[in-house]
């Protein structure tokens, strides 16, 4: 009986042996794991968060230090504060009074601005009971959706390509040049996170959750028309079927059919967003028209102050860079398309499947980047502004702006990029310091794209 019980207990004692080491990997696999997910999202918190935090206490001193040189043109200073209201400048004024009061029949002009952001900033004001005000609401909201982007692209990157062009491609998007509206009452930082939502969904197969959030996007930006065609494409080169296919297309279109069907209601003519356009003095032309204009018209500028020959109205006394910005942002962004359609060709033999589970930065490019850059750098070259109605003279103006919520590009720029660190820090170091010259200039009042 002894012996048998000895037996026994050394059975058991074995087993516990064997067991055990097969719980203590799944137990540290998960910690593991843990701490990867905290260091994936603690990592580009901190770089937005800093971004913010630092262009908060730029902005204060600005305006505190260089009162003299605000300049108050109409809509431009429209909040003498020197924190939050640092950023209240320009087009801020149309999301808030949309998010306040809705659209007016009286102006028009509101109607180039989408309802998605100024909807949200609505919903912010409401659920906190009118705490916030829609300023504060609408800077929350822009804040929010800033750091949830610079984790999504980290995320995106770092399983795609790994934790070095994930860090650079970050701190890219969170100190691009005019990152600044990604911290102002403007939509472009929730269309944005948008934007990258789409693509990760669409990374994980999950195409009628993408096709959802592109609704919404549609909402926010006329520019979704490129999340609508990814969405599309890349359900289709899965196989999904012609039907799925043209489904998720139309669930992807349902935000801007909602909205035009509020502009026929209220303004009897639901394309009235575009028509809008020559208030802001817009139109459609040939790729790089207004590039190349703009180069004929920067001479007059860099000589001579006034309009330029046939013209009446003067210019902002800073547009002559600033159209140097949106310039010098449209051909980077083609650039880096290039560089993107090479990267997808080159890495095609990767078959999908991201090389970093090899531990290799020699992942695949997704047609999503593709189309989504394509779609909107095309619209952007195409879109040309013309302020004094003269055939001669047009600009990019504007471009800097909406090329910068186009995140694939910071991907392929940190890829590009990745073995040099000379590159890196020219690339990083620029961007930062391009970031506080515009961000000063737009803090002041001056018009910045």
């Amino acid at each position: 009986m002894v012996e048998m019980a000895v037996q026994e207990s050394q059975i058991s004692a074995r087993q516990d042996i064997n067991v055990a080491p097969d719980k203590e990997p799944q137990s540290a696999s998960g910690l593991v794991v843990a701490r990867r997910l905290r260091d994936d999202i603690s990592v580009p918190f901190w770089i937005s968060a800093s971004r913010i935090a630092l262009g908060l206490i730029f902005a204060h001193l600005v305006v505190v230090l260089l009162p003299q040189s605000r300049q108050h043109f109409p809509g431009g200073a429209l909040n003498n504060g020197t924190w939050l209201g640092a950023f209240d400048r320009w087009d801020s004024a149309y999301y808030v009074n949309i998010a306040q009061h809705g659209y007016s029949t009286h102006d028009a002009a509101q109607t180039a601005f989408f309802p998605g952001y100024p909807l949200m900033v609505a919903l912010g004001h409401t659920l906190s009971l009118g705490v916030l005000s829609y300023l504060q609401s609408a800077t929350l909201l822009s804040w929010l959706a800033f750091t949830a982007g610079a984790v999504v692209i980290y995320r995106l990157a770092i399983n795609l390509y790994g934790q070095r062009v994930a860090l650079v491609a970050t701190v890219l998007f969170c100190w691009f040049p005019t990152s600044l509206f990604f911290m102002s009452p403007y939509s472009e930082a929730l269309f944005a996170l948008e934007i990258l939502v789409v693509l990760s969904l669409i990374e994980r197969k999950q195409f009628l959750a993408a096709a959802f959030v592109a609704a919404f996007a549609s909402a926010t930006s006329p520019e979704s028309v490129a999340l609508t065609l990814a969405v599309m494409v890349a359900a289709a080169l899965a196989g999904k079927g012609t039907l799925r296919v043209l489904t998720y297309g139309a669930i992807s279109g349902i935000g801007i059919v909602a909205y035009m069907m509020l502009l026929w209601a209220k303004f009897g003519q639901p394309f009235e967003f575009v028509t809008v356009q020559k208030y802001w003095k817009r139109s459609e032309h040939f790729p790089f028209v207004g590039l190349y204009r703009n180069v004929l018209a920067l001479r007059h500028y860099l000589v001579g102050p006034g309009p330029p020959l046939g013209g009446t109205s003067p210019t902002f006394s800073n547009i002559k860079w600033i159209w140097l910005l949106d310039d010098g942002a449209l051909v980077l962004a083609t650039f880096l398309l290039f560089g993107l359609a090479y990267l997808y060709v080159t890495r095609w033999r990767g078959g999908g499947e991201p090389g970093i589970a090899l531990g290799l930065e020699t992942g695949p490019v997704p047609m999503s980047f593709l189309v989504v850059t394509f779609v909107i750098v095309t619209l952007a070259a195409c879109t040309t502004i013309s302020p004094y109605a003269l055939p001669t003279y047009a600009s990019s103006e504007g471009q800097a702006r909406f090329i910068g919520v186009v995140v694939p590009l910071y991907i392929a720029g940190a890829l590009l990029i990745r073995r040099s660190t000379g590159l890196i820090c020219f690339a990083v170091g620029g961007s930062v310091v391009l970031a506080l010259i515009f961000q000063a200039m737009y803090n002041l009042g001056y018009w910045v794209t």
